[in-house]
């Protein structure tokens, strides 16, 4: 069994969305609670009370230094060849949280998942206790993994090959070894553990990222440099070039690829600890520095001469998530949504094409996205640029699918590794698109139910040839089985799929994270008030502080939707709009209004 710490929340509506996120899953078949929710509440009003008790606890403490984490969210999960069913995972789960957090003495909320091949349990656990006492136990990774073993041999569970603790605790009986040769070999054993999401998904796959071609490519150069200095003259003496960033601090690029030395676990730091001291290294960074300009520009054309340019994108896609843009009389420029807002790519209408600054796979399919909102089948896309950019382009191509909706791509010609990178990206995907159907699917998804505990395994099982007792019209089972359909429905950030009280819970959430300082113009307008603002003074977003960046792009949110909720119930969204106003007006807490 493995426990991974996934987040921390800071704020109730954080708290709201973490809950809200596991129990809405499809893949939820069991949840619980401690903390007190109405029978017939929905999951959404779930999340809510979670959140709202939490929060109590926070404001209702007005001594002392104010406290900023809520909740920690963690996952446990399990081996695939773990025979569990929910129940004894979730169990363990909370065996584990007994042990290590005292979870019976303290506010938490916890669904056992089987959306993957792995059964795991998230969990959301209050960081103050009912006595009062905010967890504090600096790197308790070591006790928590020590008491994962311990249930591991009580409860005959699989153990995974590797763990720190394991090896720390075999580290520390040999006396001989300092505490810095300790760090290196846990260090050097576990590279890759903090690996950033991406790379470790590639890993997963079996695929080799671009980031570890580079590092085994370098690797050579390394193991035969005498000093760092040498290791530098030797790179770039072989076909790298390496970008100076200031003092000891350097980029190392291969064609179109450029990562941090720090990325390739080559700063100068390591490179000391590993080679020695070299005070002629910065001098030589800077006599090295040299950056390979791309001569051949990176762009995606589509043979659509008469575009719908800038069609609506669906909501749910990469470039509607992860990206935002900004519109231009001859083109639009598209950014990462992010708070240093790196430009991804450029859209022109004539000719359709996009012209790429970024050549990363997220880039690679936004810019197919934008060009598929706009273009009809039969089309052709044809693209141009590095070899890098142009795999990027072909293997998002084929997991689009895109062949098969009458569109062809030009430009390219894959080779028998790309194939196989493509093969594992699809078998991988099919991995995790897998759905795992419980077992006894009327138990689907459980109504919490705090104040009673939930059955034990001992009891005895109805024989499956017993017929099912019909479900009387009104009651509970029946309303919860109504909420179970139509939440099945719901996607996250596609305004359209929710329920009216679900928007309603949506913009109270935008309104909680709203500064008003950051309005432009009279904080006390309606919506179509700031709306007007926004659009006139637009241009100006990207000049101004991160913060108002944000805050700009989370007003689009409301606007979006409160229209939505405006299309459906127009009296219903002219209440939603008064509260707004008083609450900005008045600086008080939005109260939602419900059909």
């Amino acid at each position: 069994m493995i426990r991974k710490k996934i987040s921390t929340q800071k704020s109730s509506p954080a708290v709201y969305k973490t809950a809200k996120y596991f129990n809405r899953e499809d893949g939820c078949v069991l949840f619980e609670t401690n903390i007190y929710i109405p029978i017939n509440a929905s999951k959404a009003q779930m999340a809510g009370a979670i959140s709202q008790s939490i929060e109590s606890d926070i404001t209702g403490n007005k001594k002392g230094r104010r406290q900023s984490v809520r909740t920690q969210h963690d996952v446990v999960s399990y081996h695939t060849d773990d025979n569990l069913t929910p129940e004894q995972a979730k169990s363990i789960a909370k065996e584990l949280y007994e042990k290590t957090h005292n979870l019976s003495n303290r506010k938490y909320a916890l669904g056992v998942h089987i959306d993957t091949d792995e059964i795991h349990v998230h969990i959301v656990w209050a960081i103050k206790d009912f006595d009062g006492k905010c967890y504090n136990v600096g790197n308790d990774y070591r006790k928590i993994e020590r008491e994962c073993e311990n249930l591991e041999n009580k409860h005959d569970l699989i153990k995974p090959k590797n763990r720190i603790s394991r090896d720390i605790d075999k580290l520390d009986k040999m006396k001989d070894l300092t505490p810095e040769h300790k760090k290196e070999i846990i260090a050097n054993k576990y590279q890759d553990k903090h690996l950033p999401a991406n790379e470790r998904m590639l890993n997963v796959r079996g695929i080799v990222s671009n980031k570890q071609q580079m590092k085994d490519a370098l690797k050579p150069y390394l193991d035969n440099a005498f000093s760092p200095s040498d290791f530098i003259d030797q790179i770039t003496e072989n076909g790298f070039n390496v970008i100076h960033n200031g003092k000891s601090s350097y980029s190392i690029q291969f064609d179109d690829q450029i990562f941090k030395a720090s990325e390739l676990n080559l700063s100068y730091k390591t490179l000391k600890m590993k080679l020695g001291e070299d005070e002629e290294f910065e001098k030589i960074l800077s006599r090295k520095h040299h950056v390979k300009k791309q001569t051949e520009e990176c762009f995606l054309l589509s043979s659509d001469t008469q575009p719908d340019f800038m069609s609506k994108v669906n909501p749910k896609s990469v470039l509607r998530t992860k990206f935002k843009y900004e519109q231009h009389n001859d083109k639009v420029e598209y950014f990462y949504n992010t708070y240093n807002s790196k430009k991804s790519f450029e859209y022109y209408k004539d000719p359709s094409k996009v012209l790429f600054n970024d050549t990363s796979r997220q880039s690679a399919k936004a810019g197919l996205q934008r060009l598929l909102a706009d273009s009809n089948p039969p089309s052709t896309f044809t693209v141009s640029g590095g070899n890098h950019f142009k795999k990027n382009i072909w293997l998002e191509f084929q997991l689009m699918g895109l062949e098969a909706k009458g569109f062809k791509l030009e430009g390219y010609q894959p080779k028998p590794a790309d194939l196989e990178e493509l093969k594992k990206i699809q078998e991988q995907y099919a991995s995790m698109n897998k759905k795992v159907e419980p077992e006894v699917p009327t138990v689907a998804i459980e109504a919490p139910k705090p104040t009673q505990p939930l059955p034990t395994q001992d009891e005895p099982e109805p024989l499956q040839n017993e017929p099912e007792k019909p479900m009387e019209p009104g009651s509970f089972e029946t309303e919860w089985q109504e909420q179970v359909e139509q939440e099945q429905a719901f996607i996250e950030g596609d305004y359209s799929t929710y329920t009216t009280n679900q928007l309603c819970d949506e913009m109270e959430d935008i309104i909680s994270r709203i500064d008003r300082r950051c309005f432009i113009g009279n904080s006390s307008n309606d919506i179509d008030g700031h709306r007007r603002w926004d659009n006139t003074h637009k241009d100006y977003v990207e000049a101004k502080l991160p913060n108002e960046r944000k805050q700009y792009y989370l007003r689009q949110e409301l606007y979006e939707v409160f229209d939505e909720i405006r299309n459906r119930n127009p009296s219903l969204a002219n209440d939603l709009d008064s509260e707004f106003k008083k609450a900005m007006k008045y600086k008080s807490s939005f109260k939602p209004v419900y059909e």
